[in-house]
């Protein structure tokens, strides 16, 4: 059971992308692997995330092109990251408060992944599975004595 975001992301690989990649080709990279943001990173650092709002709002909605576009001009620059120590319910609060889906993150200056609120959602509801079978496996071990209940 994961006790960290780190958990989560461990043996998964993350989709990156670079600042001079075309919209299109990052959106074409973030379908093939089934998720909504890829960080934006150059010379090893996090510059920025573009995300499935990004595109609808600073593309589509905003009617550019996305063939040419450089994902850097659209992207989410200084987005708020976490580090992997942090706690899942950590990561949802952080979410909460900043209003985001995605969260990149980052040790000792180094991106590690990204998980997502989906992500955090599973690994809580996992949680919760977990102890309500640890109670119902204390329910078993409790005498029940005759005439009560």
């Amino acid at each position: 059971m994961p006790k960290s975001l780190g958990d989560l992301v461990k043996g998964r690989k993350t989709v990156i992308a670079k600042p001079g990649d075309t919209v299109l080709a990052v959106a074409k990279r973030l379908k093939a692997a089934n998720v909504g943001a890829a960080p934006i990173v150059k010379d090893g650092i996090l510059v920025g995330i573009f995300t499935e709002r990004d595109l609808l709002k600073r593309v589509v909605a905003a009617g550019k092109n996305a063939v040419k576009l450089p994902v850097s001009k659209v992207m989410t620059k200084t987005p708020v990251t976490a580090v992997p120590t942090n706690r899942v319910l950590e990561g949802l609060e952080v979410m909460r408060q900043h209003n985001c889906r995605h969260l990149p993150l980052i040790d000792n200056g180094k991106l590690v992944g990204i998980v997502s609120q989906r992500d955090i959602i599973t690994a809580i509801l996992d949680m919760k599975e977990e102890e309500i079978d640890g109670l119902k496996q204390l329910l078993d071990l409790l005498p029940i004595e005759p005439g009560v209940g």
